[in-house]
């Protein structure tokens, strides 16, 4: 063997002196030479045993490259990787591109030899200079994944950890064959911030490697650890995509990030008059922000959120219904402009009326505690943290929840102000919450449009806000409320064994909501019984994205009701036969039992009267609240275009910015203010772009440390399917062959409903609640699906060939395509 295609020894080759930096530099190589190079002086991890050969060596001499791995390594499974010349280079990766055989038997000469040549015919190339690496195979592994020293698509200064700690091999990572954990650690984090010993010692590991390397090279990191706790080095290779970064957003994000750790710093302490020691902040609790208006909304639709829903009328609502008032305290924040709920105001406004401050303090705290311990529990507050009404669980979760924290007078003080709370609501009598909400939504529905066409468009835009909040989104927040209390009884009933959750979707499916009218009448136009002209004077008003200027309304989309051939034949109905639900005989003791048993003086006819009533008029009051609020953004589009301003410049603008115009007139130009104003945002919108926030934000540390969001779905049927998935946007105008597809959305509301009369197999979206929208829609037409999977999940999801939902097993997991 010549010394060439052997481990070199030469530590001259090892480093290269920078001209500006006087410490030495490892040179990098080949995957095989950058291993070789590391291997004799890394302390924080080591590499395994290599060996490595040029193409010109194989062809020349096989027999003796066999016999020299077979030295080596006996007859233990090998690792036969690729090393191409042109592999890992400064300015193409290459990541991928090349065959790596995992596992050939040592003893099995044909096998090796199988390997290497499907390694070699991956290169393309006969370049003599092109490289295969061998390695034995590490066994007893417990974890392997890939360390960014930086984001790969802005170079902001983060280490981004994606990981598998469940399989067991090398490969899940690079390999894109299943669902990773993804951590990303701010560079500057303070060492106390990072609670894992081992993500201690992959960074510790990072930041070696790196100072290996000069100290300023971004790397990618292929690592595995086995059971002993030792560190191995699989790869290291610079970060080809550095060049088109900006190497200022750095210094951005670093003072960005200070004075988010200042404002949190702050905001998390006590605060006069509200109850809770500190809070939490989260995209998905109570009013899921992420969901409704996406986790990077414009200016314009963040605004109108607050105007329409977090500003006051969340609790406005509550109050109305005998929940604790929270006047003058927003529900949502905004990080570098991503929502988030405050979830101790959120906490807050699920307390009964009328507590002492102490008590408040006490329930408050225990449910911010345990929201810390579970994050996971994010977009479930109301059923797996507070407690927000008296149902069928409450005693025991009463002595589980709150061990320690509420002495007996504090227990029943609690248990009764919570018990007549819900007994108040659950009436259906014309003077109650329930009833007069409904009534007002139906006033809404009735009401011609607000002012004159031809008032100015602004003017008009502003009106129809006012009536949009307190004629549409403040009852709509009560019966929105309500279908919660109720939701809360119907599941306690299932954890107590009075009926079971396939009962409960029957339940559901017997339902008729505004959303299956929809579906029914959209299949009507498809079918041809009925003109597009009649379906879109009920639903034009509709969009995908409730609050985004930019996400076309139904009646301004051409290829609405565009089909494939014959769809209209292949597609199932999307309004299966209701079925008059009836509850047995043993169901209704079972109800009626613990009705008694809870002190709630109702008939479980009663309760289920109520569950029917909130559940439609949620859906409905939903369907109509959206009418003047998508008026009012076309409204504001009009006034735009008269400015000479596009809908992508007024997303970027604040309902603040045009009110401003209706009492204190611009004293330049308005095309030009407008456009600045909107061009400076922008600007600082991709800028912020490379901050990395979390899903929920329980201190500083949650600023630094950031675990992505890998949701607890919520599945919808206990059916199971595969099927190939179609993502979608809020922002797509045209469609595609949906038929028996899983569509994928992020963020879905009533504007997507149109997809149910498509023959869709199945949905699954990144955000959602056990509650949102898509989840009823799906259990009212029996359509399986993964409600709020995360971001993680989510992103392998969208990118799979095929996709295996299986709901009663609550899996869901890509495929291979």
């Amino acid at each position: 063997m010549t010394a060439a295609s052997t481990v070199c020894s030469d530590t001259t080759r090892l480093f290269r002196n920078a001209s500006r930096d006087a410490r030495p530099r490892l040179a990098f190589g080949t995957k095989a030479e950058t291993l070789e190079r590391f291997a004799p002086i890394v302390q924080t991890c080591r590499v395994p045993d290599l060996f490595y050969f040029t193409l010109a060596l194989w062809r020349s001499d096989p027999s003796a490259v066999q016999r020299e791995i077979r030295k080596r390594f006996g007859t233990g499974n090998l690792a036969i990787r690729s090393s191409a010349f042109h592999e890992d280079s400064a300015t193409q990766s290459m990541a991928g591109a090349f065959r790596s055989v995992l596992n050939v038997p040592g003893q099995d000469e044909a096998a090796l030899v199988r390997a290497i040549e499907e390694v070699l015919a991956s290169y393309r190339s006969n370049h003599p200079g092109n490289q295969v690496l061998a390695q034995a195979m590490l066994t007893d592994v417990v974890m392997s994944g890939v360390l960014m020293t930086h984001d790969l698509t802005s170079g902001a200064p983060y280490y981004i950890i994606n990981y598998d700690d469940e399989s067991r091999r090398t490969d899940v990572i690079t390999g894109g064959t299943d669902v990773s954990k993804c951590l990303v650690v701010h560079r500057d984090a303070p060492p106390d911030f990072i609670e894992s010993p081992r993500i201690a010692a992959l960074l510790a590991m990072a930041r070696e490697l790196e100072s290996l390397c000069g100290g300023r090279e971004p790397l990618d990191i292929e690592f595995a650890q086995t059971g002993d706790g030792q560190l191995h080095l699989l790869q290291a290779r610079r970060i080809a995509v550095q060049k088109n970064w900006n190497r200022a957003v750095r210094t951005r994000l670093s003072e960005a990030l200070e004075q988010l750790e200042q404002f949190c710093s702050e905001h998390f302490k006590p605060r006069h008059g509200i109850p809770g020691d500190t809070t939490i902040l989260g995209q998905m609790p109570d009013w899921n922000a992420a969901e409704l208006i996406g986790a990077e909304p414009g200016p314009l639709a963040v605004s109108l959120f607050r105007r329409l829903i977090t500003d006051s009328v969340w609790q406005e609502a509550r109050a109305t219904m005998g929940y604790r008032p929270a006047p003058n305290e927003p529900l949502m924040l905004t990080l570098a402009g991503r929502p988030y709920i405050d979830v101790r105001n959120s906490f807050s406004s699920f307390l009964p009326d009328g507590l002492p401050a102490a008590l408040e303090s006490q329930v408050v705290n225990a449910w911010v505690d345990r929201l810390a311990s579970h994050p996971e529990f994010h977009d479930k507050v109301e059923f797996d943290v507070a407690q927000t009404a008296y149902d069928f669980t409450f005693e025991r979760n009463l002595f589980q929840r709150y061990a320690g924290r509420l002495d007996a007078a504090d227990q029943n003080l609690y248990r009764d102000s919570v018990r007549a709370l819900t007994l108040r609501n659950l009436s259906l009598s014309e003077d109650g919450s329930l009833s007069r909400a409904l009534r007002t939504i139906s006033r809404l529905e009735d009401q011609p449009p607000t002012g004159p066409r031809s008032e100015p468009p602004l003017r008009r835009a502003f009106a129809l806000l006012e009536l949009c909040r307190t004629q549409g989104t403040l009852p709509f927040a009560i019966v929105a409320r309500h279908a919660f209390l109720a939701e809360a009884l119907l599941r306690s009933a299932i954890e107590r064994g009075a009926w079971t959750a396939d009962r409960l979707e029957a339940f559901k499916r017997s339902l008729v909501t505004t959303a299956g009218s929809m579906a029914r009448d959209f299949q009507s136009v498809l079918s041809g019984a009925s003109s597009p002209e009649e379906f879109l004077k009920r639903y034009g008003h509709l969009r995908p994205g409730t609050f985004d200027i930019l996400s076309p309304r139904y009646d301004q989309r051409e290829d609405l009701f565009h089909s494939p051939p014959n769809a209209g034949a292949r597609a199932p109905s999307t309004s299966p036969k209701r079925e008059r639900f009836e509850l047995t005989d043993p169901e209704k003791r079972a109800f009626q039992s613990l009705c008694d048993e809870a002190g709630l003086t109702l008939k479980p006819q009663a309760l289920f009267d109520h569950a029917a009533k909130s559940i439609v008029g949620r859906e409905h009051a939903k369907f109509v609240f959206t009418r003047p609020l998508s008026d009012l953004i076309e409204c504001v589009a009009a006034w735009g275009e008269r400015m000479g301003l596009t809908r992508e410049d007024l997303a970027f603008l604040t309902l603040q910015d045009l009110s401003d115009t209706l009492s204190a007139p611009l004293t330049r130009d308005a095309e030009t203010h407008f456009q600045s104003l909107a061009h400076e945002r922008r600007s600082q919108s991709r800028e912020m772009r490379g901050l990395r926030l979390g899903y929920i934000i329980r201190g500083p540390q949650d600023l630094y440390v950031i675990p992505q969001h890998r949701g607890a779905a919520n599945f919808v049927t206990r059916k199971r399917l595969e099927a190939v998935p179609v993502v979608l946007s809020s922002r797509m105008t045209g469609t595609s062959d949906l038929f028996g597809k899983l569509v994928c959305v992020e963020c879905a509301d009533p504007g997507f409903d149109w997809v149910f009369a498509k023959g869709i197999a199945g949905l699954i979206t990144k955000f959602g609640g056990a509650n949102s929208h898509m989840t009823i829609r799906c259990a009212e037409l029996g359509i399986p699906a993964a409600i709020g999977v995360g971001e993680t999940l989510f992103e392998k999801l969208a990118k799979a060939g095929r996709i295996d939902l299986r709901c009663a097993e609550k899996i869901v997991r890509p495929l291979a395509a």
